[in-house]
C-alpha cells in the first residue's frame, strides 16, 4: 500500500485509530497486518511530505549585558526593576547594559549572588 494524496493519509490515520480503539475497547486484534500496512504506509508518506517544525535554537549570552536581558526575562522584570533587585540605580543598570559603564566589584557580587551568574563569566566578560 502506498499513500500518495493528503485524502487517502487522513483516511489512513481515521483507519489506524478505528483499529486502535476497537482495540483499546477489548476486541480482539485479527487486523495485525493491516494495521503494521497502514502503520508503514503512513510513516513513508510523511516521510516525504511532512514538514517537521525546526527545533527552537536559543542563544547563549555572550556577554554580562545578554545574561542580565536574560534573567530580566526569566523572572518578567523591567530594567528598573532589575536596578531595584540588584540594589543600584536604574541609570547606572543602562549605563551597563549599554557598555558605558563597566561592571564593578559590589555589582559583580550581587550579580552572583542575586542572579546566579557564573563568577567566572562575570570576570572573563567585565
Amino acid at each position: 500500500m502506498k499513500i500518495v494524496s493528503e485524502a487517502q493519509y487522513e483516511k489512513a490515520l481515521r483507519e489506524i485509530e478505528s483499529f486502535m480503539n476497537a482495540f483499546s475497547d477489548g476486541e480482539n486484534a485479527t487486523n495485525d497486518a493491516k494495521i503494521t500496512e497502514l502503520a508503514k504506509a503512513i510513516e513513508d508518506y510523511e516521510d516525504r511530505h511532512v514538514v517537521m517544525p525546526m527545533p527552537l535554537v536559543i542563544k547563549k549570552p555572550e556577554t554580562l549585558p545578554d545574561v542580565i536581558e536574560l534573567k530580566m526575562f526569566e523572572k518578567k522584570m523591567k530594567r528598573k526593576d532589575m536596578a531595584k533587585l540588584l540594589g543600584i540605580s536604574d541609570t547606572r543598570l543602562s549605563e551597563v547594559m549599554h557598555g558605558k559603564r563597566k561592571v564593578n566589584m559590589e555589582l559583580a557580587k550581587r550579580l552572583y549572588k542575586t542572579l546566579g551568574v557564573d563568577p567566572k563569566f562575570i570576570l572573563e566578560k567585565s
